[in-house]
């Protein structure tokens, strides 16, 4: 999935501990404190996505033909919506 629009930093040390989980934290080990870490606001506009046929392995094995043919791969259907 792809969601295209307006983003902004957003300051906020108190929603930055709201938000923050162990996943992210692999990232950034020093904690929401980390000056690294910040926080963006997207106003979506718009958004884009692909439903694959079959597994995620099938999807591999596609992209894998693709290189090797040279021809495009099935990645499935596509739509986009407008927001």
């Amino acid at each position: 999935m792809s969601i295209s629009g307006t983003g902004e930093l957003v300051e906020d040390s108190s929603k930055a501990h709201q938000l923050w989980n162990s996943a992210v934290e692999a990232w950034f080990p020093a904690g929401p404190d980390d000056p690294n870490v910040v926080l963006l606001r997207v106003r979506a506009e718009g958004a884009e996505y692909w439903d694959s046929p079959g597994s995620k392995v099938m999807t591999v094995l596609s992209y894998a033909k693709s290189r090797l043919t040279g021809k495009r791969p099935d990645v499935g259907e596509n739509e986009r919506v407008d927001l």
